[in-house]
C-alpha cells in the first residue's frame, strides 16, 4: 500500500481496513502520517468493541514517536488494568514516548516498579523490539526487577520476560547468562520465552514481529 491507500484505509468504515492501516504505519514507521493516525485514534476510542484496532494504533503511535499521543497513553498506563491488551500497548508506547534516547531504560524501570501484568508485559517489549542498549548499571537493575516476573502471570498468558530476554542477545554475557538460564528453568513450557532465551544465549537476535 502507498501513503494515499494507507491514509484512506485509516478512516475506512471497515474496522479490518483501519486495523491494517494502523499496523502498516508502524511497520513502515510512516512519521508523515503522524497527525492522521492520532486523529484516527481519537475516532477509534469512541467504540470499545474495536480494541484490536486501538492496540495497533497505540503501538504505531509509539513507534513513530508521536509525542502528542502521550496525553492519551499515560492515563491508560496509570489506570494499570491487570489483563488488558490496550494497557499493554499503552505501556509499550509510553516507554518509547518518554525515553530520552533509544538506550534510555528509565521509563521501563519506572513501570516495572508499579505495574500489573499488562503494564509489565508491555513495557519490556521495546527492550527487545528496538534492541535497546542501556548502560551496565541499568541492565543489572532491569534484570533484578525482572528475575521472577513469571510469578506475575497466570496460566495461558505469555511470560512478561519475553522482551527483556530477547534484548539480552546484545548485552554483555557476564551480565545476562544467569538471567537467561533462570528464564529457561522457569519458563514452564512458554515457547516464545524459551525460543528467545536460547537464541540470546547464542548471542542471536530473533525477529519479534
Amino acid at each position: 500500500m502507498n501513503i494515499s491507500d494507507i491514509r484512506e484505509k485509516l478512516f475506512s468504515t471497515k474496522s479490518k481496513d483501519r486495523l491494517r492501516a494502523a499496523k502498516e504505519i508502524g511497520k513502515q514507521c510512516l512519521k508523515e502520517l503522524s497527525e492522521d493516525i492520532l486523529d484516527a485514534y481519537k475516532n477509534e476510542i469512541r467504540d470499545t468493541r474495536t480494541w484490536q484496532t486501538q492496540v495497533a494504533l497505540i503501538e504505531s503511535l509509539g513507534i513513530i514517536d508521536n509525542k502528542e499521543a502521550l496525553s492519551f497513553v499515560e492515563p491508560i498506563v496509570t489506570e494499570n488494568k491487570e489483563h488488558d491488551a490496550i494497557t499493554g500497548a499503552a505501556a509499550e508506547a509510553y516507554v518509547r514516548l518518554t525515553r530520552k534516547s533509544i538506550n534510555d531504560s528509565k521509563p521501563v524501570v519506572e513501570l516495572l516498579r508499579f505495574g500489573n501484568y499488562s503494564v509489565l508485559n508491555g513495557c519490556l517489549n521495546p527492550l527487545g523490539y528496538d534492541r535497546m542498549m542501556p548502560n551496565d548499571d541499568e541492565i543489572k537493575e532491569l534484570l533484578r526487577l525482572c528475575w521472577n516476573l513469571n510469578e506475575k502471570k497466570e496460566r495461558g498468558l505469555t511470560d512478561p520476560r519475553y522482551g527483556i530476554a530477547a534484548a539480552c542477545a546484545g548485552w554483555k554475557e557476564n551480565l545476562t547468562q544467569d538471567f537467561l538460564h533462570h528464564c529457561l528453568a522457569t519458563a514452564d513450557k512458554d515457547t516464545p520465552l524459551t525460543y528467545v532465551s536460547e537464541n540470546s544465549l547464542k548471542r542471536k537476535y530473533v525477529r519479534l514481529r
